[in-house]
């Protein structure tokens, strides 16, 4: 695969976000949400955040080595049996057990009065999303031409995603994939319809990095569409007010392409500090949190859940929060730091001595 040392930067950063931002939202008081600490933390989150993952996962499927379906459909169950797998730990253990704050389960409207683990199982997050995703990626980049199909799909997909918000069914199965594909929080956080539109901008970008001797003018062309992305769409959206208020997991298309435009100016940023800053320690950081994003996901989510009964949903202030954020993104990343090094013992253990 072709290595470009400003995708692990960028990836990277916004992982070593993911437990300072889930912190923030489940064990500070909402005021703190509105300090500068609380807006820095929200634009980190809903500007270049997980529509960079999204971005950056087309692009790297664009420049790994073509997988056969199999191997594809393998990798998107496997993304979804981790999914379910983290909703048990997070969410139905805890529920079991009675540690789930009564609070959080009225903002994931679940009755504190029953035991409704199914509803708490089939949450969808960013992990069902991913699997989808990874289907969709591998169709498209079989086809000719990819990198023109998957931008006119993403910029078609953009506009019509709203028609594919909260489709019901009669039957419980069919619904329930509807909800996946097009539903709303708590219910299902990422659905495919908008957020397929970001995979399929990084394919595009990827297929032409791919096809092009040198990585760098794509990043400059990143950077000039995404600036005229964000002033073109927050024009149109004054001008032509014509969608209602949008929220961070559905998006209509002007705000959708504001999010792209935000990203590829944000991919743009790191490319330039690859260029310019040398290869230090804080590079090696940020580029182990890419390298290791699902275990850190995962990591992070457990230890916010299983805290909560210690430190109680929505209950702490600036200083609290800082405290609770330090301490479960250190633990976070040691705890994966842990698990990778005994992963790698044991395999080592296993090789036989000629």
């Amino acid at each position: 695969m072709q290595q470009i040392r400003s995708l692990d930067l960028a990836r990277g950063f916004t992982v070593f976000m993911i437990a300072p931002v889930h912190t923030m939202l489940l064990y500070s008081k909402p005021y703190v949400r509105e300090t500068l600490l609380g807006k820095i933390f929200a634009f980190v989150a809903e500007g270049p955040g997980a529509q960079l993952f999204m971005i950056i996962m087309g692009i790297l499927f664009a420049l790994s080595t073509q997988k056969s379906f199999n191997q594809n459909c393998k990798r998107a169950l496997f993304l979804l049996l981790v999914g379910y797998a983290l909703n048990i730990t997070k969410f139905v253990l805890p529920h079991y057990f009675s540690w789930l704050p009564i609070s959080l389960l009225h903002d994931l409207d679940i009755d504190s009065s029953q035991k409704d683990y199914i509803e708490l199982l089939s949450i969808g997050d960013i992990l069902q999303f991913a699997a989808f995703a990874t289907i969709a990626l591998h169709s498209i980049a079989r086809i000719k031409y990819a990198e023109f199909v998957s931008l006119c799909l993403a910029l078609a997909y953009c506009i019509l995603s709203p028609y594919f918000w909260d489709i019901h069914f009669r039957n419980d199965a069919l619904d329930y994939l509807s909800q996946l594909f097009g539903g709303a929080p708590p219910r299902v956080f990422f659905p495919f319809f908008p957020w397929i539109v970001y995979p399929l901008i990084g394919l595009s970008i990827g297929i032409f990095i791919k096809k092009s001797k040198d990585p760098q003018p794509a990043f400059w062309v990143c950077r000039d569409v995404g600036w005229c992305l964000i002033i073109c769409a927050t024009i149109l959206t004054h001008i032509l007010p014509i969608y209602p208020y949008s929220s961070f997991y559905r998006t209509y298309p002007f705000d959708t392409l504001i999010h792209i435009g935000i990203v590829l100016v944000t991919l743009s940023l790191w490319q330039w500090i690859a260029q310019n800053v040398k290869p230090n320690n804080l590079f090696d950081v940020l580029t182990y949190l890419s390298q290791n994003i699902t275990s850190i996901y995962i990591i992070q989510w457990i230890l916010i859940c299983w805290l909560l009964p210690l430190i109680g949903y929505q209950q702490l202030g600036t200083a609290g929060t800082l405290c609770a954020i330090a301490t479960t993104s250190f633990l976070t990343i040691s705890l994966s730091f842990f698990f990778k090094k005994g992963n790698k013992k044991e395999k080592h253990d296993k090789i036989p001595i000629d």
